[in-house]
């Protein structure tokens, strides 16, 4: 995944669109001026109650509030790759029940999403009111984004690998996918240690000389805490946080993860309300369902 995104940070420019798009139809706003103009009717109780009784079933397998594992023995660069490749890796598949928070920029606001992954590059992400149509349909594959907005009844197409640019004012999906999962260590790259300022581990990682990422982990669990993406000129691009693990079908999940783009001030935060991992994922759920007469624009 992460080898679809150049070494400064650049995607190919459709990509944009997306959070643009996602902006402007999560912003609390939007639908909040709707709904004041509408009278709560029995009929709207009734929905709101089989909403929720939907959302409820929907939660999937129930997760114990587990202390962390506590890994003994010393602490060594290729006894943390090891660790940290064996976990990332047994996490084949992921469905997931969600809320995004967007802050920064023009238009802040929070949605509700569902969410599926399959290693090695198939993701699936989509984003809903409460009661009414989806607002986003994204799906990614490899370097291909599709983006389907049934308001617009568009759908955006962009590869990354058909050219590159700095990234705009906003998170690309790309980004997103590169901060929710965690990619591991690479092989071909330089690990040195170091220690932070709150004693975790920093995993100083190099590539042709020159820092690419730092990880911070947990010295206790080798939990992940913290991804720190750096561009050629040095400053970092992308900050991913993970928090309040937890675990679930037998591997441990960050049931929180805040991505952060300082350059542009913007936040992202995902809070998993469920999550199921390594469950077999119907191949067709990676394909849009999209109405015949949609209109197609490529980027």
């Amino acid at each position: 995944m992460a080898s679809s995104l150049s070494s400064d940070g650049r995607v190919h420019k459709g990509v944009d669109n997306f959070l643009v798009l996602f902006y402007i139809r999560c912003n609390g706003s939007h639908y909040g001026n709707e709904m004041n103009g509408l009278k709560f009717s029995a009929l709207r109780a009734l929905l709101v109650l089989l909403s929720l009784s939907l959302l409820l079933c929907c939660k999937g397998p129930s997760t114990k509030p587990l202390p962390p594992p506590e890994v003994k023995g010393e602490i060594s660069t290729e006894r943390i790759k090891q660790i940290i490749n064996e976990r990332t890796r047994s996490i084949q598949t992921v469905e997931g029940h969600l809320t995004i928070v967007s802050r920064g920029g023009a238009s802040p606001g929070r949605c509700k999403a569902v969410l599926f992954f399959k290693r090695p590059g198939q993701l699936r992400l989509k984003g809903f009111q409460t009661i009414g149509p989806s607002l986003f349909d994204l799906l990614m594959e490899e370097s291909l984004i599709q983006v389907y907005i049934p308001e617009q009844n568009k759908v955006f197409k962009a590869d990354l690998r058909e050219g590159t640019r700095t990234q705009g004012s906003a998170l690309t999906p790309l980004g997103l996918m590169l901060g929710i999962f965690q990619v591991g260590i690479d092989e071909s790259e330089e690990i040195s240690l170091s220690q932070g300022p709150q004693g975790d581990v920093v995993l100083n990682h190099s590539k042709e000389g020159r820092l690419v990422k730092k990880t911070e982990i947990d010295p206790r669990s080798f939990f992940i805490k913290r991804e720190t993406f750096i561009g050629t000129g040095g400053k970092p691009y992308l900050i991913s946080t993970y928090g309040e693990y937890k675990k679930t079908d037998g591997q441990w999940w960050p049931f929180r993860i805040e991505l952060h783009q300082p350059a542009e001030g913007q936040f992202m935060s995902f809070e998993f309300q469920s999550v199921r991992t390594n469950a077999p994922i119907d191949p067709e759920t990676f394909k849009l369902d999209v109405p015949p007469d949609v209109t197609t624009v490529h980027q």
